[in-house]
């Protein structure tokens, strides 16, 4: 076994990822809360334990035995919600049967790395998970000891089963798990040898299959609340386009629509990066009360736009591009192509040669020169980008599918100006993102257009 320093006091480790002063609940994972009866081998559902104790951020054991793990990044399609709970279960040594997965909120206080990409939630988080169920275990294994006043050493565990063998007693996780909140968190534990794993390495069913085969509320779209308005944006039509003027007084008259408007997510007097200038330019927002009516609005809106001028960058790329300037945008076919034509001829540097290729070329018997190219291939996302916030005076809660939940929440900060404490985010799984969920300007959207209607919104876009 491999003995690590956990490295934190019970404070931070013990702390409750759960929302402080309520907030929106996502819905448990059943999928992996079944197993099989052992009469008909029909699957039945799990009892629900009437008590649950919370040992860290990572997991908390019900009187019965069961046992929540929280999965703390985003989900996108890479499986991590099946994958790190899994890990988790395998140090806590628990049947997974007994496990009930449910999506992590935003917590950097018992979290680390809450992001999808780069491929690295597992590389990341690989000895964190180990080390919450090995803690966990361990605590559970002190308070047996105690109780029965025998040495911990004496001591194993199989499937969230505590058995001494020289006395012939056995607890069950849930039934200690109460003693076990009391135990100190350990300095040190040990951590598995590869060769002992029983769950990681094992296939087992996507914890979200059943619901995404049969349709149930999943995705950041799935999100309804009886008071929630609808709000969709209209986006400039080219890269590098600002809007100019609208005419709004059709759409506005148009049944079940409560306002048209534009924000602006990133005001003037706000510092912001070169390349904030076209994600959050100003944008024109239709809000009803119904998806149909909104989406109707906005057919209706006559909206105008120009080049914009703070793109210098662009800017300079058209004016060596001549002829590009009634293209309507600054990013389009034409400009690329002229853009690599131009780098293809230039001087290279060799940074390494192996060979004489001169040679080879000179004495082949044939040379063959082919230039291809292909068109753009958008990477859509089948799930449009889309995030629910009910922002009041005294709090703002975001619930969406996002990959980057922690650069997301300090956009809210910067831009509403509330305290972190006081902005709740929350992830769905999401219906595809291909990096296009990886900068969070729909969520800051929704967050603006929630403030300024003083009623919670779901926000859809491109």
């Amino acid at each position: 076994m491999k003995k690590v320093k956990t490295g934190m006091g019970r404070r931070s480790f013990i702390k409750n990822v759960s929302l402080a002063g309520g907030g929106l609940l996502i819905g448990f994972n059943w999928l992996a809360c079944k197993r099989a009866a052992e009469e008909n081998g029909e699957e039945v559902a799990m009892q629900m334990p009437d008590e649950w104790f919370e040992l860290n951020g990572y997991l908390k054991i019900g009187d019965n035995g069961i046992v929540t793990i929280y999965s703390p990044n985003p989900e996108i399609g890479q499986n991590v919600k099946t994958a790190m709970p899994m890990i988790v279960a395998e140090e806590l040594d628990v049947d997974w049967n007994n496990v009930i997965v449910e999506q992590a909120p935003l917590n950097l206080d018992v979290f680390t790395r809450q992001l999808a990409g780069g491929s690295q939630s597992i590389r990341q988080g690989w000895e964190p998970l180990r080390m919450a169920g090995a803690t966990a275990k361990q605590m559970l294994l002190s308070a047996a000891a105690k109780e029965w006043e025998v040495p911990v050493t004496e001591l194993s565990v199989d499937k969230g089963i505590i058995s001494h063998k020289a006395s012939d007693r056995s607890i069950g996780y849930g039934e200690i798990a109460k003693a076990a909140t009391k135990i100190e968190v350990p300095d040190e534990i040990e951590l598995k040898d590869n060769s002992d794993f029983k769950i990681i390495g094992t296939s087992r069913k996507n914890v979200d299959a059943k619901k995404i085969v049969t349709g149930k509320p999943l995705y950041g779209l799935d999100i309804y609340e009886d008071d929630m308005l609808i709000a969709m944006i209209v986006q400039p039509p080219a890269f590098g386009m600002e809007f100019k003027s609208m005419d709004a007084a059709k759409a506005k008259e148009m049944p079940g629509i409560k306002d048209i408007f534009t924000i602006d997510t990133y005001p003037e007097d706000m510092e912001r990066e070169w390349s904030d200038v076209a994600a959050f330019s100003k944008l024109v927002v239709v809000v009803g009360e119904s998806t149909w009516q909104v989406m109707q609005a906005k057919k209706a809106l006559n909206v105008e736009w120009d080049l914009n001028p703070d793109l210098t960058h662009q800017m300079q790329i058209l004016e060596k591009s001549p002829g590009m300037e009634d293209t309507g945008g600054l990013e389009n076919s034409d400009m690329h192509t002229a853009l690599m034509s131009d780098a293809g001829p230039a001087k290279s540097e060799v940074v390494r040669k192996d060979g004489d290729p001169e040679s080879a070329f000179s004495n082949a018997a044939r040379v063959i020169e082919r230039s291809y190219s292909c068109p753009f291939l958008a990477h859509n996302c089948m799930e449009p980008m889309n995030f629910y916030a009910n922002v009041t005076d005294e709090k703002a809660e975001l619930l969406g599918p996002i990959q980057t939940p922690e650069f997301a929440e300090k956009s809210v900060n910067k831009r509403l100006g509330f305290e972190l404490d006081k902005i709740d985010v929350q992830m769905t799984r999401m219906g595809g993102g291909f990096g296009r969920r990886l900068y969070g300007n729909f969520l800051v959207e929704a967050a603006v257009i929630s403030q300024k209607m003083k009623r919670p919104i779901k926000s859809m876009s491109k």
